[in-house]
């Protein structure tokens, strides 16, 4: 495959990291922006986190801006893909980021695929089309890997992958060496031996070649050559190998001229075990998994014996078994000692793990032992005495912990151990050398081909939409996958939109998800497997983590829900997390599996009374709401003197040390506050409701996300009214009043306004009307009256200069400077203006100074002072930008734009004006229309 032609889509790795699509070169951009390409691209379809990606591009020593840079370098990727017709390729997930590209589209991936399949065919003594394949595979290097990308993935990466070119020079040579084919590998082994000029086994193969040619001397001297390399560098001799081939080829020992004949071992006496199940029917995907521990398996050296230990660990039903077993049916011929297997019962529903000595018993049976030592000292040492000489594959499925597997771990061998377990068992990493590997879930796309398998490609293909759904709410657990496969397979007469809307019913999916009569086939049922096995206190808290709404949580809202401390929580969900029961998405932050949340809950419902659950809901409330009044303090805008309740003593609320730390917080957090303003008005609190709505005015006042704005801001509305909160009320229909008229609907706007201020007439809270008629002057200013609206903001500064409040006086000196430029008049504009920022930068009020920079420069351009003008625009972009404020940056980059045409640089101001459109349109913003009609007004561009 390559990637300079046709309509497929293809990056490359193995040389400088390039992409195309449609036979369209992608420019990706600067060195750090193309590693972080690459990255994604090396774990094509998989997440990266944030954190993943910071250590990739860094390493120990980041710099304070890298979040802020990963976040511009996605933004370049994106638009470098837009550019040659590729939408939503780099996506968003959960804590990190991915490519949304399958293994056929990598070089990398492609590569380490038909190097398995390679090894397979050799396997099965088929040399010459191995060798065909890995010449294939050698075919995709286009130069150094991952040439020119900085950091520390990418340098480790670039030494993997010239060790995998190295070992498939080796693999393909030593192939054709045994076919005859000495002529044709010497020019690639005389580069490999330049190459690496220490990796002996190399050399050997290059001087064998080079003698079967009928060049002894040259053989000779490439010796040599070898053994002077060696002592130079290392300070040793040859190896005995290399010294004995040298013997042989000074002696023209005729062992060393081709033989493809291999004679045949002597029958063998013994049973030779072959104990592993079937492998699993229909098995999909888990590519690059399969060809990581084809990569492991991997001798460091020839001729050296390695005891492979490879420990598969990951949820129930996530299909462990069926990728230790789909490996081992792989590669079972590469172990003519045998194959053992072991179920040790780990977590078996009805019986207990095996302990050692059965463990034991049943190994050395396998090996045909009939009489048994007396105790698992001597078992152990008799065993590890039998594989010591052997090649065996010994497989240890649904192991409890490490404490029970490694009694059964073979000493010096050649063997290869495949192990499974839902626990992370890093003992076994530490302290045994063993390489783990954590199972995810399935992709989409494995999701559907297994789907196809179980129900019928015509019918899943015929409905994609209701294959994709039944795939999601499976939430791409392969377990369910399968279970909803059979019972759909079965049922030839419904449709699949049907199945879909059956499991669609939440109360009823975990019921759904299982197959009458076999507890191995219920997904609850393997779920309480693990949930059996946890200590009380582990099983408490699992059930609360359940009940938080969110798709995932901090470490502190954690702690909140089981009522223990930061510290208590760490330790517990580490344990969960082991348990592979809760998920770790990024620093600090954890989420359960779909399925998992519901059996969570599910268990919550059956063990937790109901004040438990609301108790545990309402402190969860409390502390988000105190934490959200911190951050939104920040910007100047808070609950004011409104009542809160006490804040959890166990877990103190966030505190923040600056408006960027606060917007973090609240980038994270607002889906969160969202869902749980939806559970509090479920649960009739309706005081936590509307108070929790308020404080996320800075985050949608900047991002612009209008709709779903108004969604919450109408949620909280109904809430205030129920707690007969007025003041409350007339906060949130003010909100509703400057999100509607940022859609246009600046008649509903004003009436949101007008109620708010009928509202606050029945209190005594006259400070707050210096908001309302301040917003009030906006909206009338958006509908083209801004004389009648000058006066409400002039009213509203006076009311806020009485009362002496910084926010709302600089609220209102933006107001009064935005209309006066409006009516034509910016020397009285800049006057409120500047009046505005030198309060703006002694408070820092950084949600108002951004749009008040922007109208400051309105002012200047307006006088015609262009350059203060371009200096205070800059400003307002460097505001925005540090603050994530999308809207206003639009509203600045119009003005840019206005400035540039005004300075004769019509390029630059329809560059301005389009950055702007796109900003408004992605926020369903009434100013897309604006700049549309802006950039219609410019002479047409030259073709």
């Amino acid at each position: 495959m390559n990637g300079t032609g046709g309509d497929s889509l293809w990056i490359q790795l193995l040389g400088e990291v390039r992409a195309w699509h449609a036979g369209r070169e992608v420019a990706l951009g600067a060195p750090k922006q193309r590693g972080l390409f690459a990255l994604l691209a090396m774990r094509h379809g998989h997440l990266v986190t944030v954190s993943e990606i910071i250590d990739a591009l860094w390493g120990e020593t980041p710099p304070g801006s890298a979040e802020g840079s990963i976040h511009t370098y996605v933004h370049g990727l994106r638009k470098a893909w837009e550019a040659v017709g590729v939408t939503g390729l780099l996506v968003r997930a959960g804590g990190g980021y991915q490519l949304e590209v399958t293994a056929d589209q990598v070089d990398v991936a492609v590569v380490e695929a038909c190097a398995a399949d390679a090894r397979q065919l050799a396997a099965q003594g088929r040399k010459q089309e191995a060798a065909r394949r890995l010449q294939r595979c050698l075919g995709h290097w286009h130069g150094t890997p991952l040439n020119g990308v900085p950091g520390p993935m990418a340098e480790a990466e670039r030494n993997r992958l010239t060790v995998l070119r190295l070992n498939l020079i080796e693999e393909r040579a030593g192939l054709l060496l045994d076919e005859g084919g000495h002529r044709e590998v010497l020019d690639e082994l005389t580069d490999a031996v330049q190459a690496d000029p220490l990796r002996e086994s190399l050399r050997g193969q290059l001087m064998l070649a080079l003698y079967r040619s009928g060049r002894q001397a040259d053989a000779l001297a490439v010796f040599e050559e070898g053994r002077r390399v060696l002592a130079e560098e290392l300070g040793i001799d040859p190896g005995p190998e290399l010294k004995a081939l040298h013997t042989a080829i000074l002696r023209s020992d005729p062992s060393l001229a081709v033989t493809t004949a291999k004679p045949k071992p002597p029958p063998r006496t013994t049973v030779v075990p072959a104990q592993l199940p079937h492998a699993v029917t229909g098995f999909v995907g888990r590519r690059d998994e399969l060809a990581m521990l084809e990569r492991w398996r991997e001798p460091s050296s020839p001729g050296v014996q390695t005891l492979v230990v490879s420990a598969i660990d990951g949820a129930g039903g996530i299909g462990k078994t069926a990728l230790a077993l789909q490996f081992a049916q792989m590669v079972r011929e590469d172990y003519p000692d045998g194959q053992l297997y072991v179920n040790l019962r780990g977590f078996d529903p009805s019986r207990q793990p095996l302990t050692a000595a059965e463990a034991l018993t049943q190994l050395l049976q396998g090996f045909g032992v009939t009489t048994q030592p007396g105790t698992v000292d001597a078992q152990a040492a008799l065993y590890r005495s039998l594989v010591a000489d052997k090649r065996a594959l010994i497989m240890l499925d649904n192991a409890a912990s490490a404490d029970q597997v490694r009694p059964l771990l073979p000493g010096s061998s050649n063997s290869l151990v495949l192990i499974t377990s839902r626990n992370q068992l890093g003992g076994l990493v530490a302290r045994d050398g063993a390489r783990r590997l954590t199972l995810g879930l399935l992709t989409q796309a494995e999701a559907l081909d297994l789907l196809r398998q179980l129900i019928g490609a015509e019918r899943v293909d015929a409905a994609p939409h209701a294959a994709e759904e039944l795939a999601k709410l499976c939430g791409y657990l392969p377990l369910a996958l399968r279970i909803i496969g059979v019972q759909a397979s079965g049922r030839t007469e419904q449709s699949l939109d049907d199945v879909a809307k059956e499991l669609r019913a939440v109360q009823h999916r975990l019921d759904a998800l299982a197959i009458e009569d076999d507890e191995m086939a219920s997904v609850r049922a393997v779920f309480s497997w693990s949930y059996q096995a946890l200590k009380p206190e582990l099983a408490a808290a699992f059930r609360m983590f359940g009940l938080h709404p969110g798709q995932d949580f901090a470490i502190e809202a954690a702690a909140t829900l089981a009522d223990v401390t930061v510290d208590e929580a760490e330790r517990i969900v580490r344990s969960l997390c082991e348990a592979h029961l809760l998920e770790r998405t990024g620093k600090g932050r954890y989420r359960f599996h779909d399925l998992l949340r519901l059996y969570s809950t599910e268990l919550a419902e059956k063990h937790d009374p109901v004040e438990v659950r609301r108790r545990a809901l309402r402190r969860l409330m409390v502390w988000y709401l105190h934490t959200a009044q911190a951050a939104a303090s920040h910007t100047g805008v808070g609950l004011g003197d409104e009542h809160l309740p006490d804040a959890p003593e166990r877990v103190p609320p966030l505190s923040f040390e600056s408006t960027g730390s606060a917007a973090a917080w609240h980038a994270l957090e607002i889906p969160n506050v969202f869902a749980l303003t939806e559970k509090a008005v479920e649960l009739a609190y309706d005081d936590l409701a509307w108070r929790l709505v308020v404080t996320t005015y800075p985050y949608y006042y900047s991002t612009g996300l209008l709709s779903e704005w108004i969604r919450l801001l109408t949620i909280g509305v109904g809430a205030a009214r129920r707690d007969g909160a007025k003041v409350g009320q007339a906060r949130l229909l003010n909100h509703l009043g400057v999100a509607s008229s940022r859609i246009g609907n600046n008649d509903e706007a004003v009436q949101c306004l007008q109620q708010a201020i009928a509202l606050l007439n029945e209190t005594d809270a006259d400070l707050y009307r210096a908001s309302l008629l301040g917003n009030l002057a906006s909206v009338l200013r958006e509908m083209g009256k801004p004389g009648e609206g000058l006066q409400y903001a002039l009213e509203a500064a006076e009311i806020a200069r009485r009362h002496g409040n910084d926010y709302y006086i600089i609220a209102s000196l933006d107001i009064v400077c935005e209309i006066y430029v409006e009516l034509g008049q910016p020397d009285k504009a800049l006057e409120y203006g500047t009046a505005g920022l030198a309060l703006a930068d002694r408070k820092g009020s950084d949600l108002i100074v951004a749009n008040l920079r922007a109208c400051v420069a309105h002012a200047y351009r307006d006088l015609g002072q262009f350059e203060q003008a371009r200096a205070e625009y800059e400003r307002a972009l460097a505001k925005c930008e540090s603050i994530g404020d999308r809207y206003h940056q639009g509203r600045a980059l119009l003005g840019v734009a206005e400035l540039n045409r005004r300075s004769g640089q019509e390029s630059k101001a329809r560059e301005a004006a389009q950055q702007a459109l796109e900003i408004f349109t992605s926020l369903d913003a009434e100013e897309a229309v604006v700049a549309k009609d802006f950039l219609a007004g410019l002479p047409q561009q030259q073709q």
